[in-house]
């Protein structure tokens, strides 16, 4: 008969989908660990003994940062406790502390490797798992580390494919912003190379309108990007926090996005993902594109590159124009579409395309007309209208050839809400 302790072990969250010989092979070798209430189960900064599967009682885990301490989040029984650690090699990120009396099971890191090595797939739930819980809060595991001489104080960005931190040039003084790519994708050796290819299409572009490249560096078993510290707000969170822009706000940051976007194809490459919520405003209303991770060079129907299309369709669907559905040939004028559909959310407050099911969106994409101007916003100019509408249009041919037109609005903008920012610092 199976012991009570298996039982709880075999119902740990985070395990209970792996194979059931794989975790008997774990628990043959887990030592039993208890802990009275106020001792410690782990300490930061100490080398990483094990995994712990906690398996009754509560603890809560600890930052200790240069600014204080940081409650990080609890656990229960069948929380895992330590896989920070294991997974980076690096030693304990925080403490955790035992709330009441805990029984766990520790795993040793060198029975948690060879059964790994016969399941692989332990690693990913693992990483999985780390990936999950960086970039939750503020501060998070990886606050107050230092990493390539930089120190980091806290999380200021979280999204799909990475989690970016602010963070301190030791040697100079000067903040950055550390893009560390999430945990969940080391196993991916497409995303660890559009991870890497963004160091190299950023090495390409110097522009006030592009957020600066510094660096790429390995650590803690994945990539951080070492990035220009952009301090304000992205237009996605301005305008769903303050409501819709009017045009005469829109039309400066119009321009200064078709001016960064110029630069870009100037260099051969499609930004691929263009958003409000990859472009950053400052206080002094500058603004910045960001995250390069999906672009790529331009393609022509007689390019190689066309012919071996990416397994998946990659973008955000709302702003995806139709050929990147279908692996047609992907050019400016593909980000000028989404340049449209930016400029319909920035006035309005709300999506061009409305529908939610891919099918559906599809077929509103090809059946687009843009509003009247005297419905879009306030009303909007006819001037900017023209714009908007024969941006996305589902054949690129008919789209504008150039945004030579947008980058003549270019401008400060200096009459946004110092509330915005005021918020976005907090």
């Amino acid at each position: 008969m199976d012991s009570p302790a298996w039982l709880q072990f075999r119902q740990c969250r985070v395990l209970m989908t792996m194979p059931d010989a794989a975790l008997r092979d774990l628990f043959a070798e887990a030592e039993e660990r208890s802990y009275a209430s106020g001792a410690a189960l782990v300490e930061q900064g100490d080398p990483a003994e094990g995994l712990l599967v906690v398996l009754d009682g509560t603890a809560h885990a600890r930052l200790n940062a240069p600014d204080g301490k940081h409650w990080l989040g609890s656990f229960s029984g069948g929380d895992l406790v330590g896989e920070m650690a294991l997974v980076t090699r690096e030693p304990r990120t925080a403490d955790v502390i035992a709330d009441t009396d805990v029984f766990a099971l520790l795993i040793p890191t060198q029975v948690f490797e060879r059964v790994a090595s016969r399941h692989p797939e332990l690693w990913i739930v693992l990483t999985q798992l780390v990936a999950d819980r960086l970039g939750q809060k503020t501060h998070d595991g990886l606050g107050g580390k230092r990493i390539e001489g930089f120190r980091i104080l806290g999380c200021i960005g979280r999204g799909g494919m990475s989690v970016v931190y602010r963070a301190r040039e030791e040697a100079s003084g000067i903040d950055v912003a550390l893009k560390m790519m999430s945990y969940r994708l080391i196993f991916d050796s497409e995303a660890v190379a559009r991870f890497r290819d963004e160091s190299e299409v950023l090495k390409q572009i110097r522009h006030e309108n592009v957020a600066r490249l510094e660096r790429l560096f390995p650590a803690y078993r994945t990539y951080f990007l070492v990035m220009e510290l952009c301090e304000g707000i992205d237009l996605h969170r301005l305008v769903h926090g303050h409501g819709p822009l009017p045009e005469s706000t829109v039309r400066p940051i119009m321009g200064q996005v078709a001016r960064a976007l110029g630069h870009v194809h100037s260099h051969g490459l499609v930004h691929r993902d263009l958003k409000p919520a990859n472009l950053m405003i400052t206080r002094a209303g500058q603004v910045k594109l960001m995250d390069f991770g999906l672009a790529i060079p331009i393609t022509l129907p007689d390019d190689d590159r066309t012919l071996a299309p990416e397994r998946q369709v990659l973008g955000t669907p709302a702003f995806m124009a139709p050929e990147q559905w279908s692996h047609r040939p992907v050019t400016p004028k593909t980000d000028i579409y989404a340049l449209g559909c930016v400029a319909y959310e920035l006035l309005t407050g709300k999506t061009l395309f409305a529908a939610k099911d891919l099918f559906d969106l599809m077929q509103e994409k090809f059946a687009a007309r843009m509003p009247p101007a005297s419905e879009i916003g306030g009303g909007i100019s006819e001037e900017l209208h023209a714009f908007m509408a024969a941006a996305v249009r589902p054949n690129a041919e008919e789209r504008p050839d150039s945004l030579d037109m947008l980058a003549s609005w270019t401008g400060s903008c200096d009459s946004l809400p110092d509330a915005a920012f005021a918020q976005s610092a907090q």
